[in-house]
C-alpha cells in the first residue's frame, strides 16, 4: 500500500499530471483533490498552494485568487523562484511549534514563511494591524493606550440599520426642543442628556484615540507608595499630578506635555453651557442665569477611560487657580461609551450619596453653588453603550470620560 501523503515535506513544484497519482493516498479524498484542481494558481509551469493552505488553516481568510497569475492572497511574490516554488512557507504556517520547516535539497528554503511575516501580513492569516505607535519606544515604556480595539479583517461587523440611527437622531431633536432633555438636581448642577450627538460622540473618540496613542497619551496614574488609580488617564493643556493634587506643564512620569485642547472640543462645552443658560432663563424664571451657573472657556481637560470595573472614589475638583475656584467656574463632563453610576454629596460619604445614571452622550455640569461637591464613580454598566457608536469607532468595553474646567 503506497504510504500516506505528508503535506509538510513538499518541498517540489507540483504540476498538473501529479494529481492522479494523489488519489492513490488514502488521507487526501477526492473532494479535496477537486477543490485543488480547480482552484490551484498557475504560473509559469509552477502551481503555489494558496487554495489547500485557505481550505486547511481553520483561522485564516480565504485567499482572493481571481485567475491565473493573481497574486492576490498570496504570501509573498518572493515565495517562487525562477520556474519552481519551494513550499516551505506552507510547512512553517502549518507546523504547530512556529518552527522552521526543515526541508532539504537544492531548492529548500528554510524559515521562509517567518521572513515573509516580517515584510507583510498575509490575508490568509487575518492578522491585525498594529496601530501607529504601536511599536514606538514610546508604548514599549508603558504610556500608550488605544482606547478603540483593532477590527481584524477576517472580522465582519454588521452595522445599525439606517432607520435606527434616524430614529436616534429624531429623538434627539425631540428632546431639545422640548426641554426634556434637561434636569437640574440642585442650583449649579445640571444634566443634558444625550447633549451630544452621535456624530459628535464618533469624533470625539477618535480625536482622543489619536492624542492618546502619541505623546502625553493615556497612562495609567498612581501614587508614590504604589498605589494605581483604577482608570486610564491623559491630560490637555496642562498636566495633573494626583501625587501632588497640582496641575503642572509637564507630566513627571515621562516628561511629556500635555496637547492643547482642540478647539472643536472648547465649542462642545461652551454650547452646552450656553444651552442650560437658555433653559434656566426661559422655564426656571431665572433672570441672570449666569449667576446660577457661570459662563467658562476650558483650557485644561482630564481624559478618563474606565474599563468595566473602573471607578473613582469620592473626591473634590479643588486643584485649578484660586481665581478659578472663587468665581466658581464651572466643571463640564462629558460621558462616552458604557453607562456610569455618578455619585455626588456634599461629605465625603458614599453612604449619604445621591446617585444618577450618565449614559453615552449625556452632559454634567456642577458650578456656581455646586462647584465644590464631592464626586464619583461608583459602578461602570458593561455592555450599555450604543451600538452604532460602537459600529463606528470600535470603541473598547468601558467608559471614555472628559472633564473640561477653567485652570
Amino acid at each position: 500500500m503506497p504510504k500516506p501523503l505528508e503535506l509538510p515535506f513538499v518541498t517540489r513544484p507540483c504540476y498538473d499530471n501529479d494529481f492522479p497519482s494523489l488519489s492513490a493516498h488514502s488521507e487526501l479524498n477526492a473532494r479535496t483533490i477537486q477543490m485543488i484542481q480547480a482552484q490551484d494558481v498557475k504560473e509559469d509551469n509552477c502551481t503555489t498552494y494558496t487554495p489547500l493552505v485557505d481550505m486547511l488553516h481553520k483561522k485564516g481568510e480565504p485567499s482572493q485568487t481571481t485567475g491565473p497569475g493573481s497574486q492576490v492572497g498570496r504570501f509573498s511574490q518572493d515565495v517562487k523562484e525562477d520556474t519552481c516554488t519551494t513550499y516551505s512557507p506552507l510547512v512553517d504556517m502549518l507546523h504547530k511549534k512556529g518552527e522552521p520547516s526543515q526541508t532539504t535539497g537544492p531548492d529548500a528554503q528554510v524559515g521562509r514563511f517567518s521572513q515573509e511575516v516580517q515584510r507583510g501580513k498575509s490575508t490568509t492569516e487575518g492578522i491585525i494591524e498594529k496601530g501607529e505607535y504601536e511599536n514606538s519606544d514610546f508604548q514599549h515604556k508603558g504610556f500608550s493606550f488605544d482606547i478603540c480595539e483593532e477590527r481584524s479583517r477576517s472580522v465582519v461587523k454588521l452595522k445599525s440599520p439606517l432607520h435606527v440611527k434616524n430614529r436616534a437622531m429624531r429623538n434627539e431633536r425631540k428632546r431639545h426642543m422640548v426641554g426634556d432633555n434637561i434636569k437640574i438636581f440642585r442650583p449649579g448642577m445640571i444634566l443634558i442628556k444625550g447633549y451630544l450627538s452621535l456624530m459628535d460622540q464618533v469624533k470625539l473618540i477618535m480625536s482622543c484615540r489619536d492624542l492618546g496613542r502619541g505623546p502625553g497619551g493615556f497612562y495609567q496614574p498612581g501614587y508614590g507608595d504604589g498605589a494605581k488609580l483604577h482608570l486610564k488617564m491623559m491630560c490637555l493643556g496642562k498636566n495633573w499630578d494626583p501625587e501632588t493634587s497640582s496641575y503642572i506643564d509637564t507630566r513627571p512620569i515621562d516628561e511629556t506635555k500635555p496637547p492643547p485642547i482642540p478647539d472643536e472640543f472648547a465649542q462642545l462645552v461652551k454650547g452646552a453651557i450656553q444651552e442650560c443658560h437658555d433653559y434656566l432663563e426661559s422655564n426656571s424664571k431665572v433672570r441672570d442665569a449666569r449667576n446660577v451657573l457661570p459662563s467658562m472657556s476650558p483650557d485644561i481637560c482630564i481624559i478618563n477611560f474606565y474599563t468595566k470595573t473602573g471607578k473613582l472614589g469620592l473626591h473634590q475638583d479643588k486643584d485649578e487657580s484660586q481665581e478659578s475656584l472663587r468665581r466658581r467656574l464651572p466643571v463640564v463632563s462629558f460621558s462616552l461609551g458604557d453607562s456610569a453610576e455618578f455619585v455626588f454629596g456634599d461629605q465625603r460619604d458614599i453612604d449619604k450619596a445621591e446617585k444618577l445614571i450618565l449614559a453615552s452622550g449625556d452632559v454634567l455640569i456642577f458650578g456656581g453653588e455646586s462647584r465644590h461637591i464631592f464626586h464619583g464613580v461608583s459602578a461602570i454598566y458593561p455592555d450599555t453603550a450604543p451600538k452604532a457608536l460602537l459600529d463606528e469607532t470600535n470603541l473598547r468595553p468601558g467608559r471614555l470620560n472628559l472633564t473640561f474646567r477653567k485652570y
